[in-house]
Parts: structure tokens; C-alpha cells; sequence
């Protein structure tokens, strides 16, 4: 439990009483000591400070079974998986190597499509609402589309204070002074946090707009 945040007094809390992320953090240290041969991890790190984050990683690259991650963390991602699984054009499709390697891939094939081929693919996405739904849920749709914007780029900026929050606790004048190791664990268990509601917020519309894009 220690690995995960739990010390002194927390460790004997009843899970009742224990909140969201600490809940979350208490399934995660279970998971990991359990006989399990297959696990699915829904944003793990979210309420990680950098050194749980580090021990995950650790413990999933020494797993001798499965698991199937769903992550936001680049970083935490580019250091598990051997396989990439992503959505294009409303299907899973499957990348055969580590999260580097697709992403190298991904900006490779951009660079290589014609400028032609992309005013096509976005003329028919933009038709394609107005044949096949009424006026109100395209402007509804629309509107799910600002707000998917909007909350993936507080994700990103969220991820760049936790990051920064990470580095800042690493550093032996912030772990060695107890008030400051308070006050930065703090700061990072409140992004923590924020990131985990702005993922479940993010999930959430992406399944409506799925649902609007599939009547």
C-alpha cells in the first residue's frame, strides 16, 4: 500500500470511507498482486504521483500474462505496450508495435497524403450529417465536437502540469523538505484529480456523439 500513496494511519482506513482516486489506487494494488493472468486498466495513472507511476510501469513490463491499457499518459503508455490499438473512421484498427514506433508511423503516413485527398475526406464528412440526420442533432453534433476540443486540450494541459508536478517532486530540495513534499503532493493528487473527471468527461461525449453518428 505504501507504493500507492497509503501511509501511517491510511493504510488501516475501511474502503467506505476512502475517496475516489484512493479507492481507485487500493483496486489497482490489488490487481497487481492478485494470480490474474489478463488485466484491463482504465487510465491507471490518473491518481499516481511519479514514483506509483514508475512502480506500475515496472510491475506491467515484468507481467507474464496480458493486459489491455486505456491511457491519456504518453509516457506511461510509450513504456507498456508493444501494441497499439486505435479508433479511425469509427473502427478499432491495430498498430503492430510500441507507442514511438506508431507514432512515428502516424506522422510519416500525414506527411505522404496529397493535398487533394484531404479536401475530399472533409467534404464528406461534413455532408455526411446533414444527408442522414435531422438539422438538430448536426447542430447538436457540432456542439459535441467544440466540447471535445475543448476538454482534449485541457487534458493535454493537465498532463503537462502532472508531468511538471512529477519533475518538481523528483527533486532532492522538494522530497527532502517535508512542508514542500506535502504541499507538492497536494498540487498533484488535485490534478490528479481534475484529469481523471476531465477523462470520464471525455469519454462521455465521445460515446454520444457515437451514438448520434450511429442512427
Amino acid at each position: 500500500l505504501g507504493c500507492f500513496l497509503f501511509s501511517d494511519e491510511d493504510v488501516f482506513k475501511k474502503i467506505k470511507v476512502l475517496s475516489g482516486g484512493e479507492k481507485s489506487r487500493v483496486a489497482l494494488a490489488k490487481t497487481l498482486i492478485s494470480d490474474a493472468n489478463f488485466l484491463l486498466l482504465d487510465e491507471p495513472t490518473n491518481h499516481l504521483d511519479f514514483i506509483s507511476e514508475n512502480i506500475l510501469i515496472q510491475a506491467l513490463q515484468q507481467y507474464k500474462g496480458s493486459f489491455v491499457v486505456v491511457s491519456h499518459n504518453r509516457h506511461f503508455v510509450s513504456q507498456i505496450a508493444n501494441k497499439i490499438w486505435y479508433i479511425e473512421d469509427k473502427q478499432i484498427k491495430e498498430y503492430p508495435g510500441t507507442f514511438d514506433e506508431y507514432e512515428y508511423w502516424k506522422k510519416k503516413n500525414e506527411s505522404n497524403e496529397s493535398k487533394t485527398e484531404i479536401p475530399k475526406r472533409q467534404k464528406k464528412a461534413e455532408t455526411k450529417p446533414k444527408q442522414h440526420q435531422p438539422a438538430e442533432e448536426d447542430k447538436r453534433l457540432k456542439t459535441l465536437e467544440k466540447e471535445l476540443k475543448k476538454i482534449e486540450e485541457e487534458i493535454s494541459q493537465l498532463e503537462e502540469t502532472k508531468a511538471t508536478l512529477e519533475n518538481e517532486m523528483t527533486k532532492p530540495e522538494v522530497f527532502g523538505d517535508p512542508q514542500r513534499s506535502k504541499e507538492a503532493q497536494a498540487s498533484f493528487n488535485q490534478v490528479a484529480d481534475d484529469l481523471g473527471q476531465a477523462n470520464e468527461k471525455w469519454e462521455e461525449i465521445v460515446l454520444t456523439i457515437d451514438e448520434i453518428n450511429a442512427q
